[in-house]
């Protein structure tokens, strides 16, 4: 799998109980998820296939789109997980999930 492409998949998704990503109790989950695909298509295809071994499922994507590096050039905290993220997805395409926000967190 070529590694060098990576998607960024923003997106809300509700919380099992025995998902790995529920340590607070929460219901549903704010994120972005870093992902290597070839398309969108198989971005997508990935990512839930990744929900569904967490015990989560999707509520709503809000952005797709691959990454460039041109677009997070600032210091924000948010910047600094994806950022970290695709260094570390191309470099094993192991999928990462970073700038999370939980129902417990937010309320």
């Amino acid at each position: 799998m070529n590694c060098k492409d990576i998607w960024l998949i923003e997106h809300k998704a509700t919380l099992g109980p025995h998902s790995p990503m529920n340590i607070d109790g929460s219901i549903w989950i704010l994120g972005v998820c870093v992902i290597a695909a070839a398309s969108e298509e198989e971005a997508t295809l990935r990512f839930n296939k990744l929900l569904g071994s967490e015990d989560m499922e999707l509520i709503e994507i809000y952005d797709l789109r691959p990454f460039h590096e041109s677009e997070f050039l600032d210091e924000s905290n948010r910047t600094k997980q994806i950022r970290n993220a695709v260094r570390t997805v191309s470099q094993d395409c192991k999928t990462c999930y970073v700038f999370a926000r939980t129902s417990e967190t937010m309320e």
